[in-house]
């Protein structure tokens, strides 16, 4: 379960499984174990995420995932091993004040433990933080895992027209 106590400011999440993990705020370092994360990851698994089979962030997308101005990009590491990341969480600023866009990539072999519903909880508590009222996600209509994880946080399609779906997520 979350442990809000660590000195260091990471999260901490128990899988379905008893695994450990830890999240943390991304750093501008973060660009190589990210796109060593990309690279594990199956293409279906990067379309759904980037809605195209998107094989890596380039170094200035990295910057702007990773720049505190631009919103909250967090990484997911097993507990035992800090340079491995095997999540990232995106809680970006809109247009729109107080409404928040989450993205969320996990990896293949870390899927169906719980982590995406855990990290979509804890993104919710970010963007909470971060003054934020709504939270969005465009979600292909064939990624049933999201589409559950994000009924979990209440959401409604706002749009349901083609094959992606833009949901809100009340806060």
């Amino acid at each position: 379960m979350p442990d809000a106590g660590h000195r260091d400011g990471a999260h901490s999440i128990t899988l379905t499984n008893g695994t450990a993990t830890r999240t943390r705020e991304a750093a501008p370092d973060d660009l190589a174990p990210v796109q060593e994360l990309h690279r594990r990851c199956s293409l279906r698994s990067r379309t759904l995420r980037y809605h195209a089979g998107k094989s890596g962030i380039s170094p200035a997308e990295w910057r702007q995932l990773s720049n505190p101005e631009r919103g909250t990009t967090l990484v997911t590491t097993p507990a035992e091993r800090a340079d491995h990341i095997i999540a990232m969480t995106n809680v970006m600023r809109t247009d729109q004040k107080g409404v928040g866009e989450l993205a969320i990539l996990v990896e293949d072999a870390w899927q169906s433990r719980g982590l995406g519903t855990a990290l979509a909880e804890h993104a919710a508590t970010v963007a909470r933080r971060e003054g934020h009222h709504t939270l969005t996600a465009a979600v292909t209509a064939s990624n049933k895992p999201m589409l559950h994880v994000l009924e979990r946080l209440d959401a409604t399609p706002t749009n349901t027209t083609g094959p992606v779906l833009d949901l809100h997520i009340p806060l």
